[in-house]
């Protein structure tokens, strides 16, 4: 029985003038449908091209990528991506933009209205569904690209370290927001970081990358009861998975302390 989502010695090259450029070596992963599954490592290990590869934006070179058992060519229809900047679009207010997500598939925008509410109501936010993006706080704006990404109720949720230009209190609380959501809708969520303590407490599993080429060093699911509150980041357990991760990362040279 197929995956979800399943990559199997994927590569990825990019020509160059000198020599190509590897940047993913056999990457095998497979996700199943409802996970929440954070990939973690340093800058240049391949984590936002990997990404990019499985939301359809960049061709592999080799390997097998595919959802539903369909190979991923071209964006799936039944995906939304969230990216580290929120890219809304300014001249709009804050219900339209969660709707330029219809125009963008064709879709009759009376007919997704009530969904774009319901959700901007999820976030918080339907006090500011008149309001411009140049009104909302960083935290705010980034909602609005979780909304935009999920109006279409797509099954995979792509998010490229979403939170990481967001200051530390902001980061915790759309930390908690986002479980609750997954908690709540199921979708199988992929969630990039550089944040060691953000894979834990959100993920079902962390998949822990290296550079030189890009590749996956380990993968650890993470036993924590659900629903999390920000203090389990205080327990043992926790700091057990944190260590655990931060070992591994010391032994492939990541950390040299």
């Amino acid at each position: 029985m197929s995956s979800f989502l399943e990559i199997e010695r994927l590569n990825k090259v990019y020509a160059s003038e000198r020599k190509p450029i590897h940047a993913l070596q056999d990457i095998d992963l497979h996700i199943e449908e409802g996970e929440f599954v954070c990939i973690v490592g340093p800058s240049g290990c391949g984590k936002s091209t990997l990404m990019r590869c499985m939301a359809g934006l960049e061709p592999i070179t080799s390997g097998r990528l595919a959802l539903h058992g369909r190979p991923i060519d071209a964006p799936p229809d039944d995906m939304g991506v969230v990216f580290q900047r929120d890219l809304l679009l300014e001249w709009r207010n804050i219900l339209d933009n969660v709707l330029v997500a219809a125009e963008f598939h064709d879709r009759d925008r009376r007919e997704l209205e009530p969904r774009a509410r319901e959700l901007l109501g999820l976030f918080g936010l339907s006090a500011y569904l008149d309001r411009f993006p140049r009104e909302l706080s960083g935290g705010m704006r980034q909602r609005v690209s979780i909304c935009r990404a999920m109006l279409l109720d797509p099954q995979l949720l792509l998010m490229d370290e979403p939170f990481g230009a967001l200051d530390p209190f902001t980061r915790d609380e759309l930390n908690a927001e986002l479980q609750r959501t997954w908690l709540e809708t199921r979708k199988t969520v992929v969630f990039i970081t550089h944040s060691i303590t953000e894979a834990v407490f959100l993920g079902s599993r962390v998949v822990m990358m290296a550079r030189g080429p890009g590749r996956i060093a380990d993968v650890v699911p993470i036993e924590l009861e659900r629903p999390r509150g920000l203090e389990v980041r205080e327990t043992a357990a926790f700091a057990a998975y944190v260590a655990r991760i931060r070992d591994t990362f010391r032994e492939i040279g990541i950390y040299k302390g």
